[in-house]
């Protein structure tokens, strides 16, 4: 079985994981044409970089699960551009709206009942981290997708020119967010309703259950599908002009 190293070869990545090189030439470091006998770690050498930042990059690669109730073969149907307005309409604009009331209600169930600081905790350090996680996407990767499928080029943002630099970065948060999820989870006891709730946490547990599943599918499409057709169209542009 294919065990991913820095000793791996390009050759070996080809063969076993046609994503994982995917995302390889979209680091810049590997086009079509070059040796494929080349180790990760010696190409890192030749780039300067350091070799787990692209075996990070890789790793990502495995296919999820496909969560309950997402049509894939819509989502699939849909432009780059459709896609990153589609994320923007039903992720980013719900977790604006909803976070502000789930940090309130988590306020208010914790000052009533002390076993929920730490949730109230935990959701007011979730939802800042979230908001700027949107930031970073709309001012980074979702202009340099509208650029590539309208443009066919990408302006450098804060990022560069690059789209495998954020969402590199967006990976790592979204299985940071994806922890938090499962521990939010415990601390609400699997959002089961204790004998005697009151109007407040009624509302916090039933807000969390619907906070955790718009998330899911929100890191869903971008990991599985924003994010690898993004790279392959850069690659696409990329070899267009060569």
């Amino acid at each position: 079985m294919f065990q991913l190293s820095s000793n791996s070869t390009v050759a070996e990545i080809e063969a076993s994981s046609p994503e994982m090189l995917v995302i390889l030439k979209s680091s810049g470091i590997f086009k079509d044409g070059d040796e494929t006998d080349i180790s990760i770690g010696q190409l890192c050498f030749n780039f300067g970089l350091h070799p787990q930042v692209i075996l990070n990059m890789l790793a990502q690669a495995t296919p999820k699960e496909i969560p309950d109730g997402i049509d894939v073969s819509a989502i699939e149907a849909m432009g780059l551009v459709e896609l990153v307005e589609h994320i923007e309409k039903e992720h980013h604009e719900f977790l604006r709206d909803r976070l502000p009331v789930i940090v309130k209600l988590a306020n208010e169930v914790a000052e009533k009942d002390e076993s929920y600081i730490e949730l109230e905790k935990l959701l007011i350090r979730v939802a800042g981290e979230l908001e700027e996680h949107l930031l970073h996407e709309e001012e980074a990767l979702f202009p340099m997708c509208r650029d590539m499928e309208k443009d066919g080029a990408i302006k450098a943002t804060a990022c560069g020119d690059k789209v495998a630099g954020p969402i590199e970065c967006m990976k790592r948060e979204h299985n940071d967010c994806s922890e938090d999820l499962a521990t939010m989870r415990e601390l609400a006891h699997d959002y089961e309703l204790p004998a005697g709730a009151d109007e407040s946490l009624i509302k916090l547990l039933s807000y969390l259950a619907e906070f955790e599943a718009n998330t899911v599918h929100h890191i869903y499409k971008e990991d599985e599908q924003l994010f690898p057709r993004a790279l392959d169209t850069q690659i696409a542009l990329r070899e267009a002009k060569q």
